[in-house]
């Protein structure tokens, strides 16, 4: 019994851990290949993750986030956390407070 329990607490564990991202950003409209990026709520939304601050969980903070582009096209801006730092939920609940439609990330 004491068993199931312990694989059971484990398995939750895992869970907790598996949605997080190096790379996030907010779109609007649909997720195709047409540009849907919203940088201005991408912008947003990674400086509030870098100085969230909410509780003790590996998500819950994130030191490392600043903003990327490539080849320096600020359509193609994204946050970034070396670290690992961004939770996909809560990086969804900011790209919509910021006016996104929705958050994605990789």
């Amino acid at each position: 019994m004491q068993f199931s329990a312990i694989i059971v607490a484990v398995a939750c564990a895992t869970g907790a851990v598996a949605n997080l991202h190096f790379k996030a950003w907010c779109v609007s409209g649909c997720l195709s290949d047409a540009d849907p990026k919203n940088v201005g709520a991408t912008k947003s939304a990674c400086n509030a993750y870098k100085n969230r601050h909410t509780c003790d969980q590996w998500w819950d903070v994130c030191p490392g986030c600043v903003i990327e582009t490539k080849d320096g096209n600020n359509k193609a801006s994204q946050c970034h956390s070396s670290s690992q730092h961004i939770g996909g939920d809560e990086w969804q609940a900011y790209c919509i407070k910021f006016g996104a439609t929705d958050g994605a990330a990789n």
